[in-house]
């Protein structure tokens, strides 16, 4: 369901981001449109244009039973909620502190991840009978998670000795041999593009299950490419990922300068300084696809990777099925027991 209305510049009809083509297509006269394109139009027609890249534009949904928080137009109607299944209902506009600043593009489009979901699911057994109907995966939902991405600028003083012992034997006589070595390392390393999820009612493992997401390819934030999709809030701050993705960019310092120091058998650090420095941040939106299936009052949640086709999810087990196949195997047991013990007597 598309949460964002665009006008086709040529015959004025609903506009959708199409992954493949990575340009915005009408349902009407078939006119495709590149985003430089569409931002062009919609500079040229400020004063009648119907998505203007603003976020007084945005309002959000929520929903009363999860709280997830969708980010969307302010004409669209409400509709189930791709978490839990319930109502969401619209709320006050959001802030401006709200509008992406990056955007990693979706590329998979509904077609192959509903395809890579019944490939990987007609492959399960005892799953529920109504599981691949066609008004379940019409509930697949093209959905922008946000994230939190920086830039990091390491500073790198570093001072250490290397010691290599060779030891040999000539008669009778055992040889050691030792050598010291001076271990300098200065320079800047640039860490770029790490990463946090930046929505606490996403599972972290369902993310990490279907990364690796490739953030260098992310391109700036426009409304063009939300046509077509959803797309969630942020709901963690910067400032709570910043120790996070701090701690991460200098374990990669670290590990580098661990490669750069080799064929030494034993090492003493004299001086290891690091100055660690932000040289920017984004607020970015990463692609995934997402099903959801309600069974038994618990709730399934099957992931795509928007970009890669990456997939992973947990299936329910329909129990009626599995108790009709354990008791067709306990009979086949059980007549295969009575016959072996009537030849026996």
């Amino acid at each position: 369901m598309a949460t964002l209305t665009q006008k086709c510049p040529n015959c004025g009809g609903g506009l959708r981001f199409d992954p493949a083509s990575q340009k915005s297509r009408c349902e009407f006269c078939q006119s495709e449109f590149s985003i430089g394109e569409l931002e062009k139009a919609r500079n040229e027609g400020a004063a009648d244009r119907t998505a203007a890249d603003s976020a007084d534009h945005l309002v959000g949904y929520v929903c009363d039973s999860c709280g997830a928080q969708v980010v969307t137009e302010d004409t669209t109607s409400a509709t189930f909620c791709y978490f839990c299944h319930n109502p969401i209902l619209l709320t006050n506009r959001l802030s401006g502190d709200f509008r992406p600043d990056r955007i990693i593009p979706f590329r998979y489009d509904r077609d192959k991840a509903i395809r890579t979901f019944l490939d990987w699911s007609r492959t399960k057994r005892f799953v529920p009978p109504g599981f691949y109907s066609a008004s379940q995966l019409e509930k697949i939902t093209g959905l922008y998670l946000p994230f939190w991405m920086a830039d990091y600028e390491a500073e790198v003083d570093y001072a250490g000795k290397g010691v290599v012992r060779k030891v040999w034997i000539s008669g009778s006589m055992e040889y050691t041999e030792h050598k010291e070595y001076e271990i300098e390392r200065q320079g800047t390393i640039s860490v770029a593009h790490l990463h946090e999820p930046a929505l606490r009612r996403i599972d972290r493992d369902l993310v990490d299950s279907i990364a690796p997401f490739d953030s260098s390819q992310a391109v700036d934030f426009s409304l063009s490419y939300l046509s077509g999709f959803f797309a969630e809030s942020f709901d963690i701050g910067r400032d709570e990922v910043v120790p996070t993705l701090e701690e991460r960019a200098r374990s990669y310092v670290a590990a580098l300068l661990r490669d750069s120091i080799q064929g030494y058998g034993q090492v003493t650090e004299t001086r290891n300084t690091v100055r660690m420095t932000p040289r920017g941040w984004h607020y970015t939106l990463f692609p995934v696809w997402i099903l959801t299936y309600r069974y038994e009052g618990k709730t399934y949640i099957y992931a795509v990777n928007g970009q890669n086709g990456r997939a992973y999810g947990e299936l329910p087990v329909y129990k009626a099925k599995l108790n009709l196949v354990s008791g067709l195997v306990a009979a086949g047991l059980l007549a295969l027991l009575l016959l072996g013990g009537r030849f026996l007597w």
